[in-house]
């Protein structure tokens, strides 16, 4: 991919990340994972899980660690500049033209039309997740004949630790910073 490449590439990406960073998962899977890509699947479930970890948004992470991975630090600087610069544009857009015509129908149709479809995109992600770090392979959707095989490919260390965290999650107000390095801790003991 050439720097050009990168900076559109990003820039696409800029511009569909509706809804926040978790949207781009898919996207990013699609375009960038893969044999001849710009990451391997292990490579991308490796950044996936180190982007929850560090400061700052998962596209603007994802962005950086691809650039650089291509070009270096100007492919770092190049591809981080095109994830930003859609967002940029759109929010001062979005600020003269939601201050004017916020009380607009259309303007709040658009708004409830993107919630739903940004929620789908979200449980796309999550899925994509449960694929790369609990299930061994893709989930066998409507084969229910494939189920048993799949499910016995389960790794149940992994399973009990996103069981665990949703638990907690929906219990407490405990830090994600926190339970991300708890349960990166008992990944080291028990996923290995």
């Amino acid at each position: 991919m050439t720097l050009t490449g990168l900076y559109l590439t990003f820039f696409k990406f800029g511009l569909l990340c509706f809804g926040g960073g978790y949207i781009l998962i898919p996207l990013l899977q699609s375009e960038l994972v893969g044999e001849g890509r710009a990451l391997a699947p292990q490579e991308f479930a490796d950044l996936v899980s180190v982007a929850q970890v560090t400061p700052g948004p998962i596209g603007i992470n994802t962005a950086t660690y691809v650039g650089f991975t291509q070009h270096g630090i100007p492919g770092a600087v190049l591809a981080t500049i095109g994830i930003v610069t859609p967002t940029l544009l759109l929010v001062i857009l979005a600020a003269k033209l939601l201050k004017r015509y916020h009380e607009s129908i259309p303007i709040q149709g658009f708004l409830r039309g993107m919630r739903p479809a940004s929620l789908g995109l979200v449980l796309s992600a999550a899925l994509i997740f449960a694929e790369m770090s609990v299930f061994r392979g893709a989930i066998p959707w409507l084969k229910p004949e494939q189920w048993f095989g799949f499910l016995c490919g389960t790794r149940p260390a992994a399973l009990a630790i996103a069981a665990a965290t949703l638990a907690i999650l929906m219990k407490t107000k405990c830090s994600f910073l926190w339970l991300l390095l708890i349960s990166a801790a008992a990944g080291a003991f028990l996923c290995r």
